[in-house]
Order: structure tokens, then sequence, then C-alpha cells
């Protein structure tokens, strides 16, 4: 059962909260090529309360929330070392976390919007033990890895050019916060950080995009790069 409970309130015709709460599902299975192999059902409960407000008169619509999820048996891809050969297998493990999610968008004029987006989790082992080729590793309490911050910014501008058709430019730039280490995953090389080399690191990325379309919309063109700055 998956089931999905909803309700909201609309507090004035421009401004409405609500609350969720609903249940997912993921079935088990089996790791290749070993005994004992199996891993459990997947399930997680995630609770949300939240509001969504729209201002007309300054084309401005924002929503934010706040939200708990529990996963039981959260499946997820490790690499186990412990053997000669070592392999990538599915594990499980119990994970809590809490957040918030706040999206904007703003219509400053009929050519030109801006849009942000960001989001906060802290995100953390329940119950969850690692085997290790030094023994058995216990995470609980400790974070999974997951960045604490997250957010987008972009925008867009529009020339109307009649029967030539519209111009249009975005510009977009994204961020992604660093890992999160906990005991494991900084020498499993998901999080490490070395003199010469680390992973994990904070992600920086900005595209671009020019389009055409035509007065009648039977033609449209762009040109676009991804990661301006080159990031790597």
């Amino acid at each position: 059962w998956s089931p999905r409970l909803v309700a909201d309130y609309h507090f004035t015709d421009n401004l409405m909260g609500f609350a969720s709460l609903a249940k997912g599902y993921k079935a088990g299975g089996y790791n290749a090529l070993q005994i004992g192999s199996e891993f459990d059902n997947e399930d997680v409960w995630n609770a949300e309360v939240g509001f969504k407000h729209s201002l007309p008169e300054a084309r401005l619509a924002y929503n934010a929330s706040v939200f708990f999820y529990r996963y039981d048996n959260r499946q997820s891809i490790r690499l186990d070392n412990t053997s000669t050969i070592p392999r990538f297998v599915v594990d499980t493990g119990d994970v809590e976390a809490y957040g918030l999610d706040f999206d904007l968008r703003w219509q400053v004029s009929n050519a030109f919007g801006i849009d942000f987006n960001a989001e906060y989790i802290n995100s953390k082992y329940k119950d969850y033990s690692v085997n290790t080729a030094a023994g058995l590793l216990d995470l609980n309490g400790q974070p999974t890895g997951e960045p604490s911050w997250s957010a987008a910014v972009g925008g867009h501008y529009t020339w109307y050019l009649g029967d030539g058709g519209d111009l249009r430019l975005a510009l977009r730039h994204a961020y992604r916060g660093a890992c999160r280490g906990n005991d494991y995953n900084r020498d499993s090389g998901d999080c490490t950080v070395l003199p010469n080399f680390s992973t994990g690191e904070k992600q920086n990325r900005t595209d671009v995009r020019l389009g055409w379309s035509s007065a009648r919309g039977h033609w449209n063109w762009a040109v676009y790069a991804n990661n301006v700055f080159d990031n790597q």
C-alpha cells in the first residue's frame, strides 16, 4: 500500500496552506553472485506542511514548505571491497531527514522574468552499519552524504520582433553544496579530500541559451552552452 493524504485551506483567493502525509515503497531484491544476498523492501513516510502565495498585481508567486521523512531499509549502491574483487552491491539502512523547500517566480515585465529555488536538508542515518575490511562500521547518527544546501537562480528576456518572431535569452546558475562526510564515505571515494584530488566538492554550473521562434510558430532554433565557466 502507498497511501497519500493531502489537506489544503484557502486563507484568501491567493494564499493557500497545505499539509500532506504520504508513503512510498520499493520492492527488495538480490545482489548477483553472492550467497545470502537479498536486500529488504524499501518503505518511506513523508510529511510536509507549507503554503503557496501569489501576488497577481506584482506578477509574483512563491511557495515554501517544511518536510520530514523516514526511510526504512533505504536502498543504495555501495562499493564492497571486503573481497578479493571489489564489486558494487545494493545495501539498505534506515534514514531520517528534515528540511525546507522554497521557490519563487517573478515576471518583472512582459519581456523579463526571474525564478529562484533553494532547499535545505539534514539527512542522517537512523540505523545503518557497513561491513568493511577492518570490520563492522556503525554509522548511526552520521550524515548520509547528502549536501545540506542546493539552489538555482535563472532569468530570461524576450525581444518581441513582430513579423520577425521572438528572440529569447535565458541564463541559469545552479549550486550544489559539498558532500557531508561520514566515517565510511571519506574512505570509500564518495567524499574524499586529498592533496591533489577530491570528490564530493561543492558544484557551481552556469548555462545560457539563446532561442528564436518565427511569428507563426512554424520554425524555431536555439544555440546554448552548458557549464560556460568550465567548472570541473
